[in-house]
């Protein structure tokens, strides 16, 4: 699931500023907001570049682990649930399943928010 802002949102916010909104604050330092906006343009382009494949995957890998049917959001709840409940713990039936899924979920943020920290990880 991505996070949030999500890319169109941060298109928006960008344009949003680029305009000078009055109601969107950002900081008087005009360097850190030109690289925020950067940060966030570049953000933007990679998830439409990306599309929604790494949602999709997520959602079939949460299915097939959980053995359910859902949404994404319901999901990912009903997965901490069982996480916090312990029902994935090392050694039990499933935890690699799981640890794999978090994994991946979590290389495809990155690879979205800052895929220079995977330089010579892929």
């Amino acid at each position: 699931m991505r996070d949030r802002p999500t890319g169109p949102e941060l298109a928006d916010l960008v344009r949003r500023i680029r305009e000078n909104d009055p109601a969107v604050e950002v900081p008087d330092d005009a360097r850190y907001r030109e690289l925020m906006l950067a940060s966030a343009r570049a953000i933007a382009e990679r998830q439409q570049q990306i599309g929604d494949a790494p949602e999709r995957e997520e959602l079939q890998s949460l299915s097939r682990i959980l053995e359910a049917k859902g949404g994404l959001a319901d999901l990912n709840r009903t997965l901490a649930a069982a996480i916090r409940g312990g029902k994935y713990d090392p050694d039990a039936p499933g935890h690699d399943a799981v640890r794999d899924h978090l994994w991946q979920t979590a290389r495809d943020r990155v690879r979205e928010s800052n895929p220079k920290a995977l330089a010579g990880d892929e």
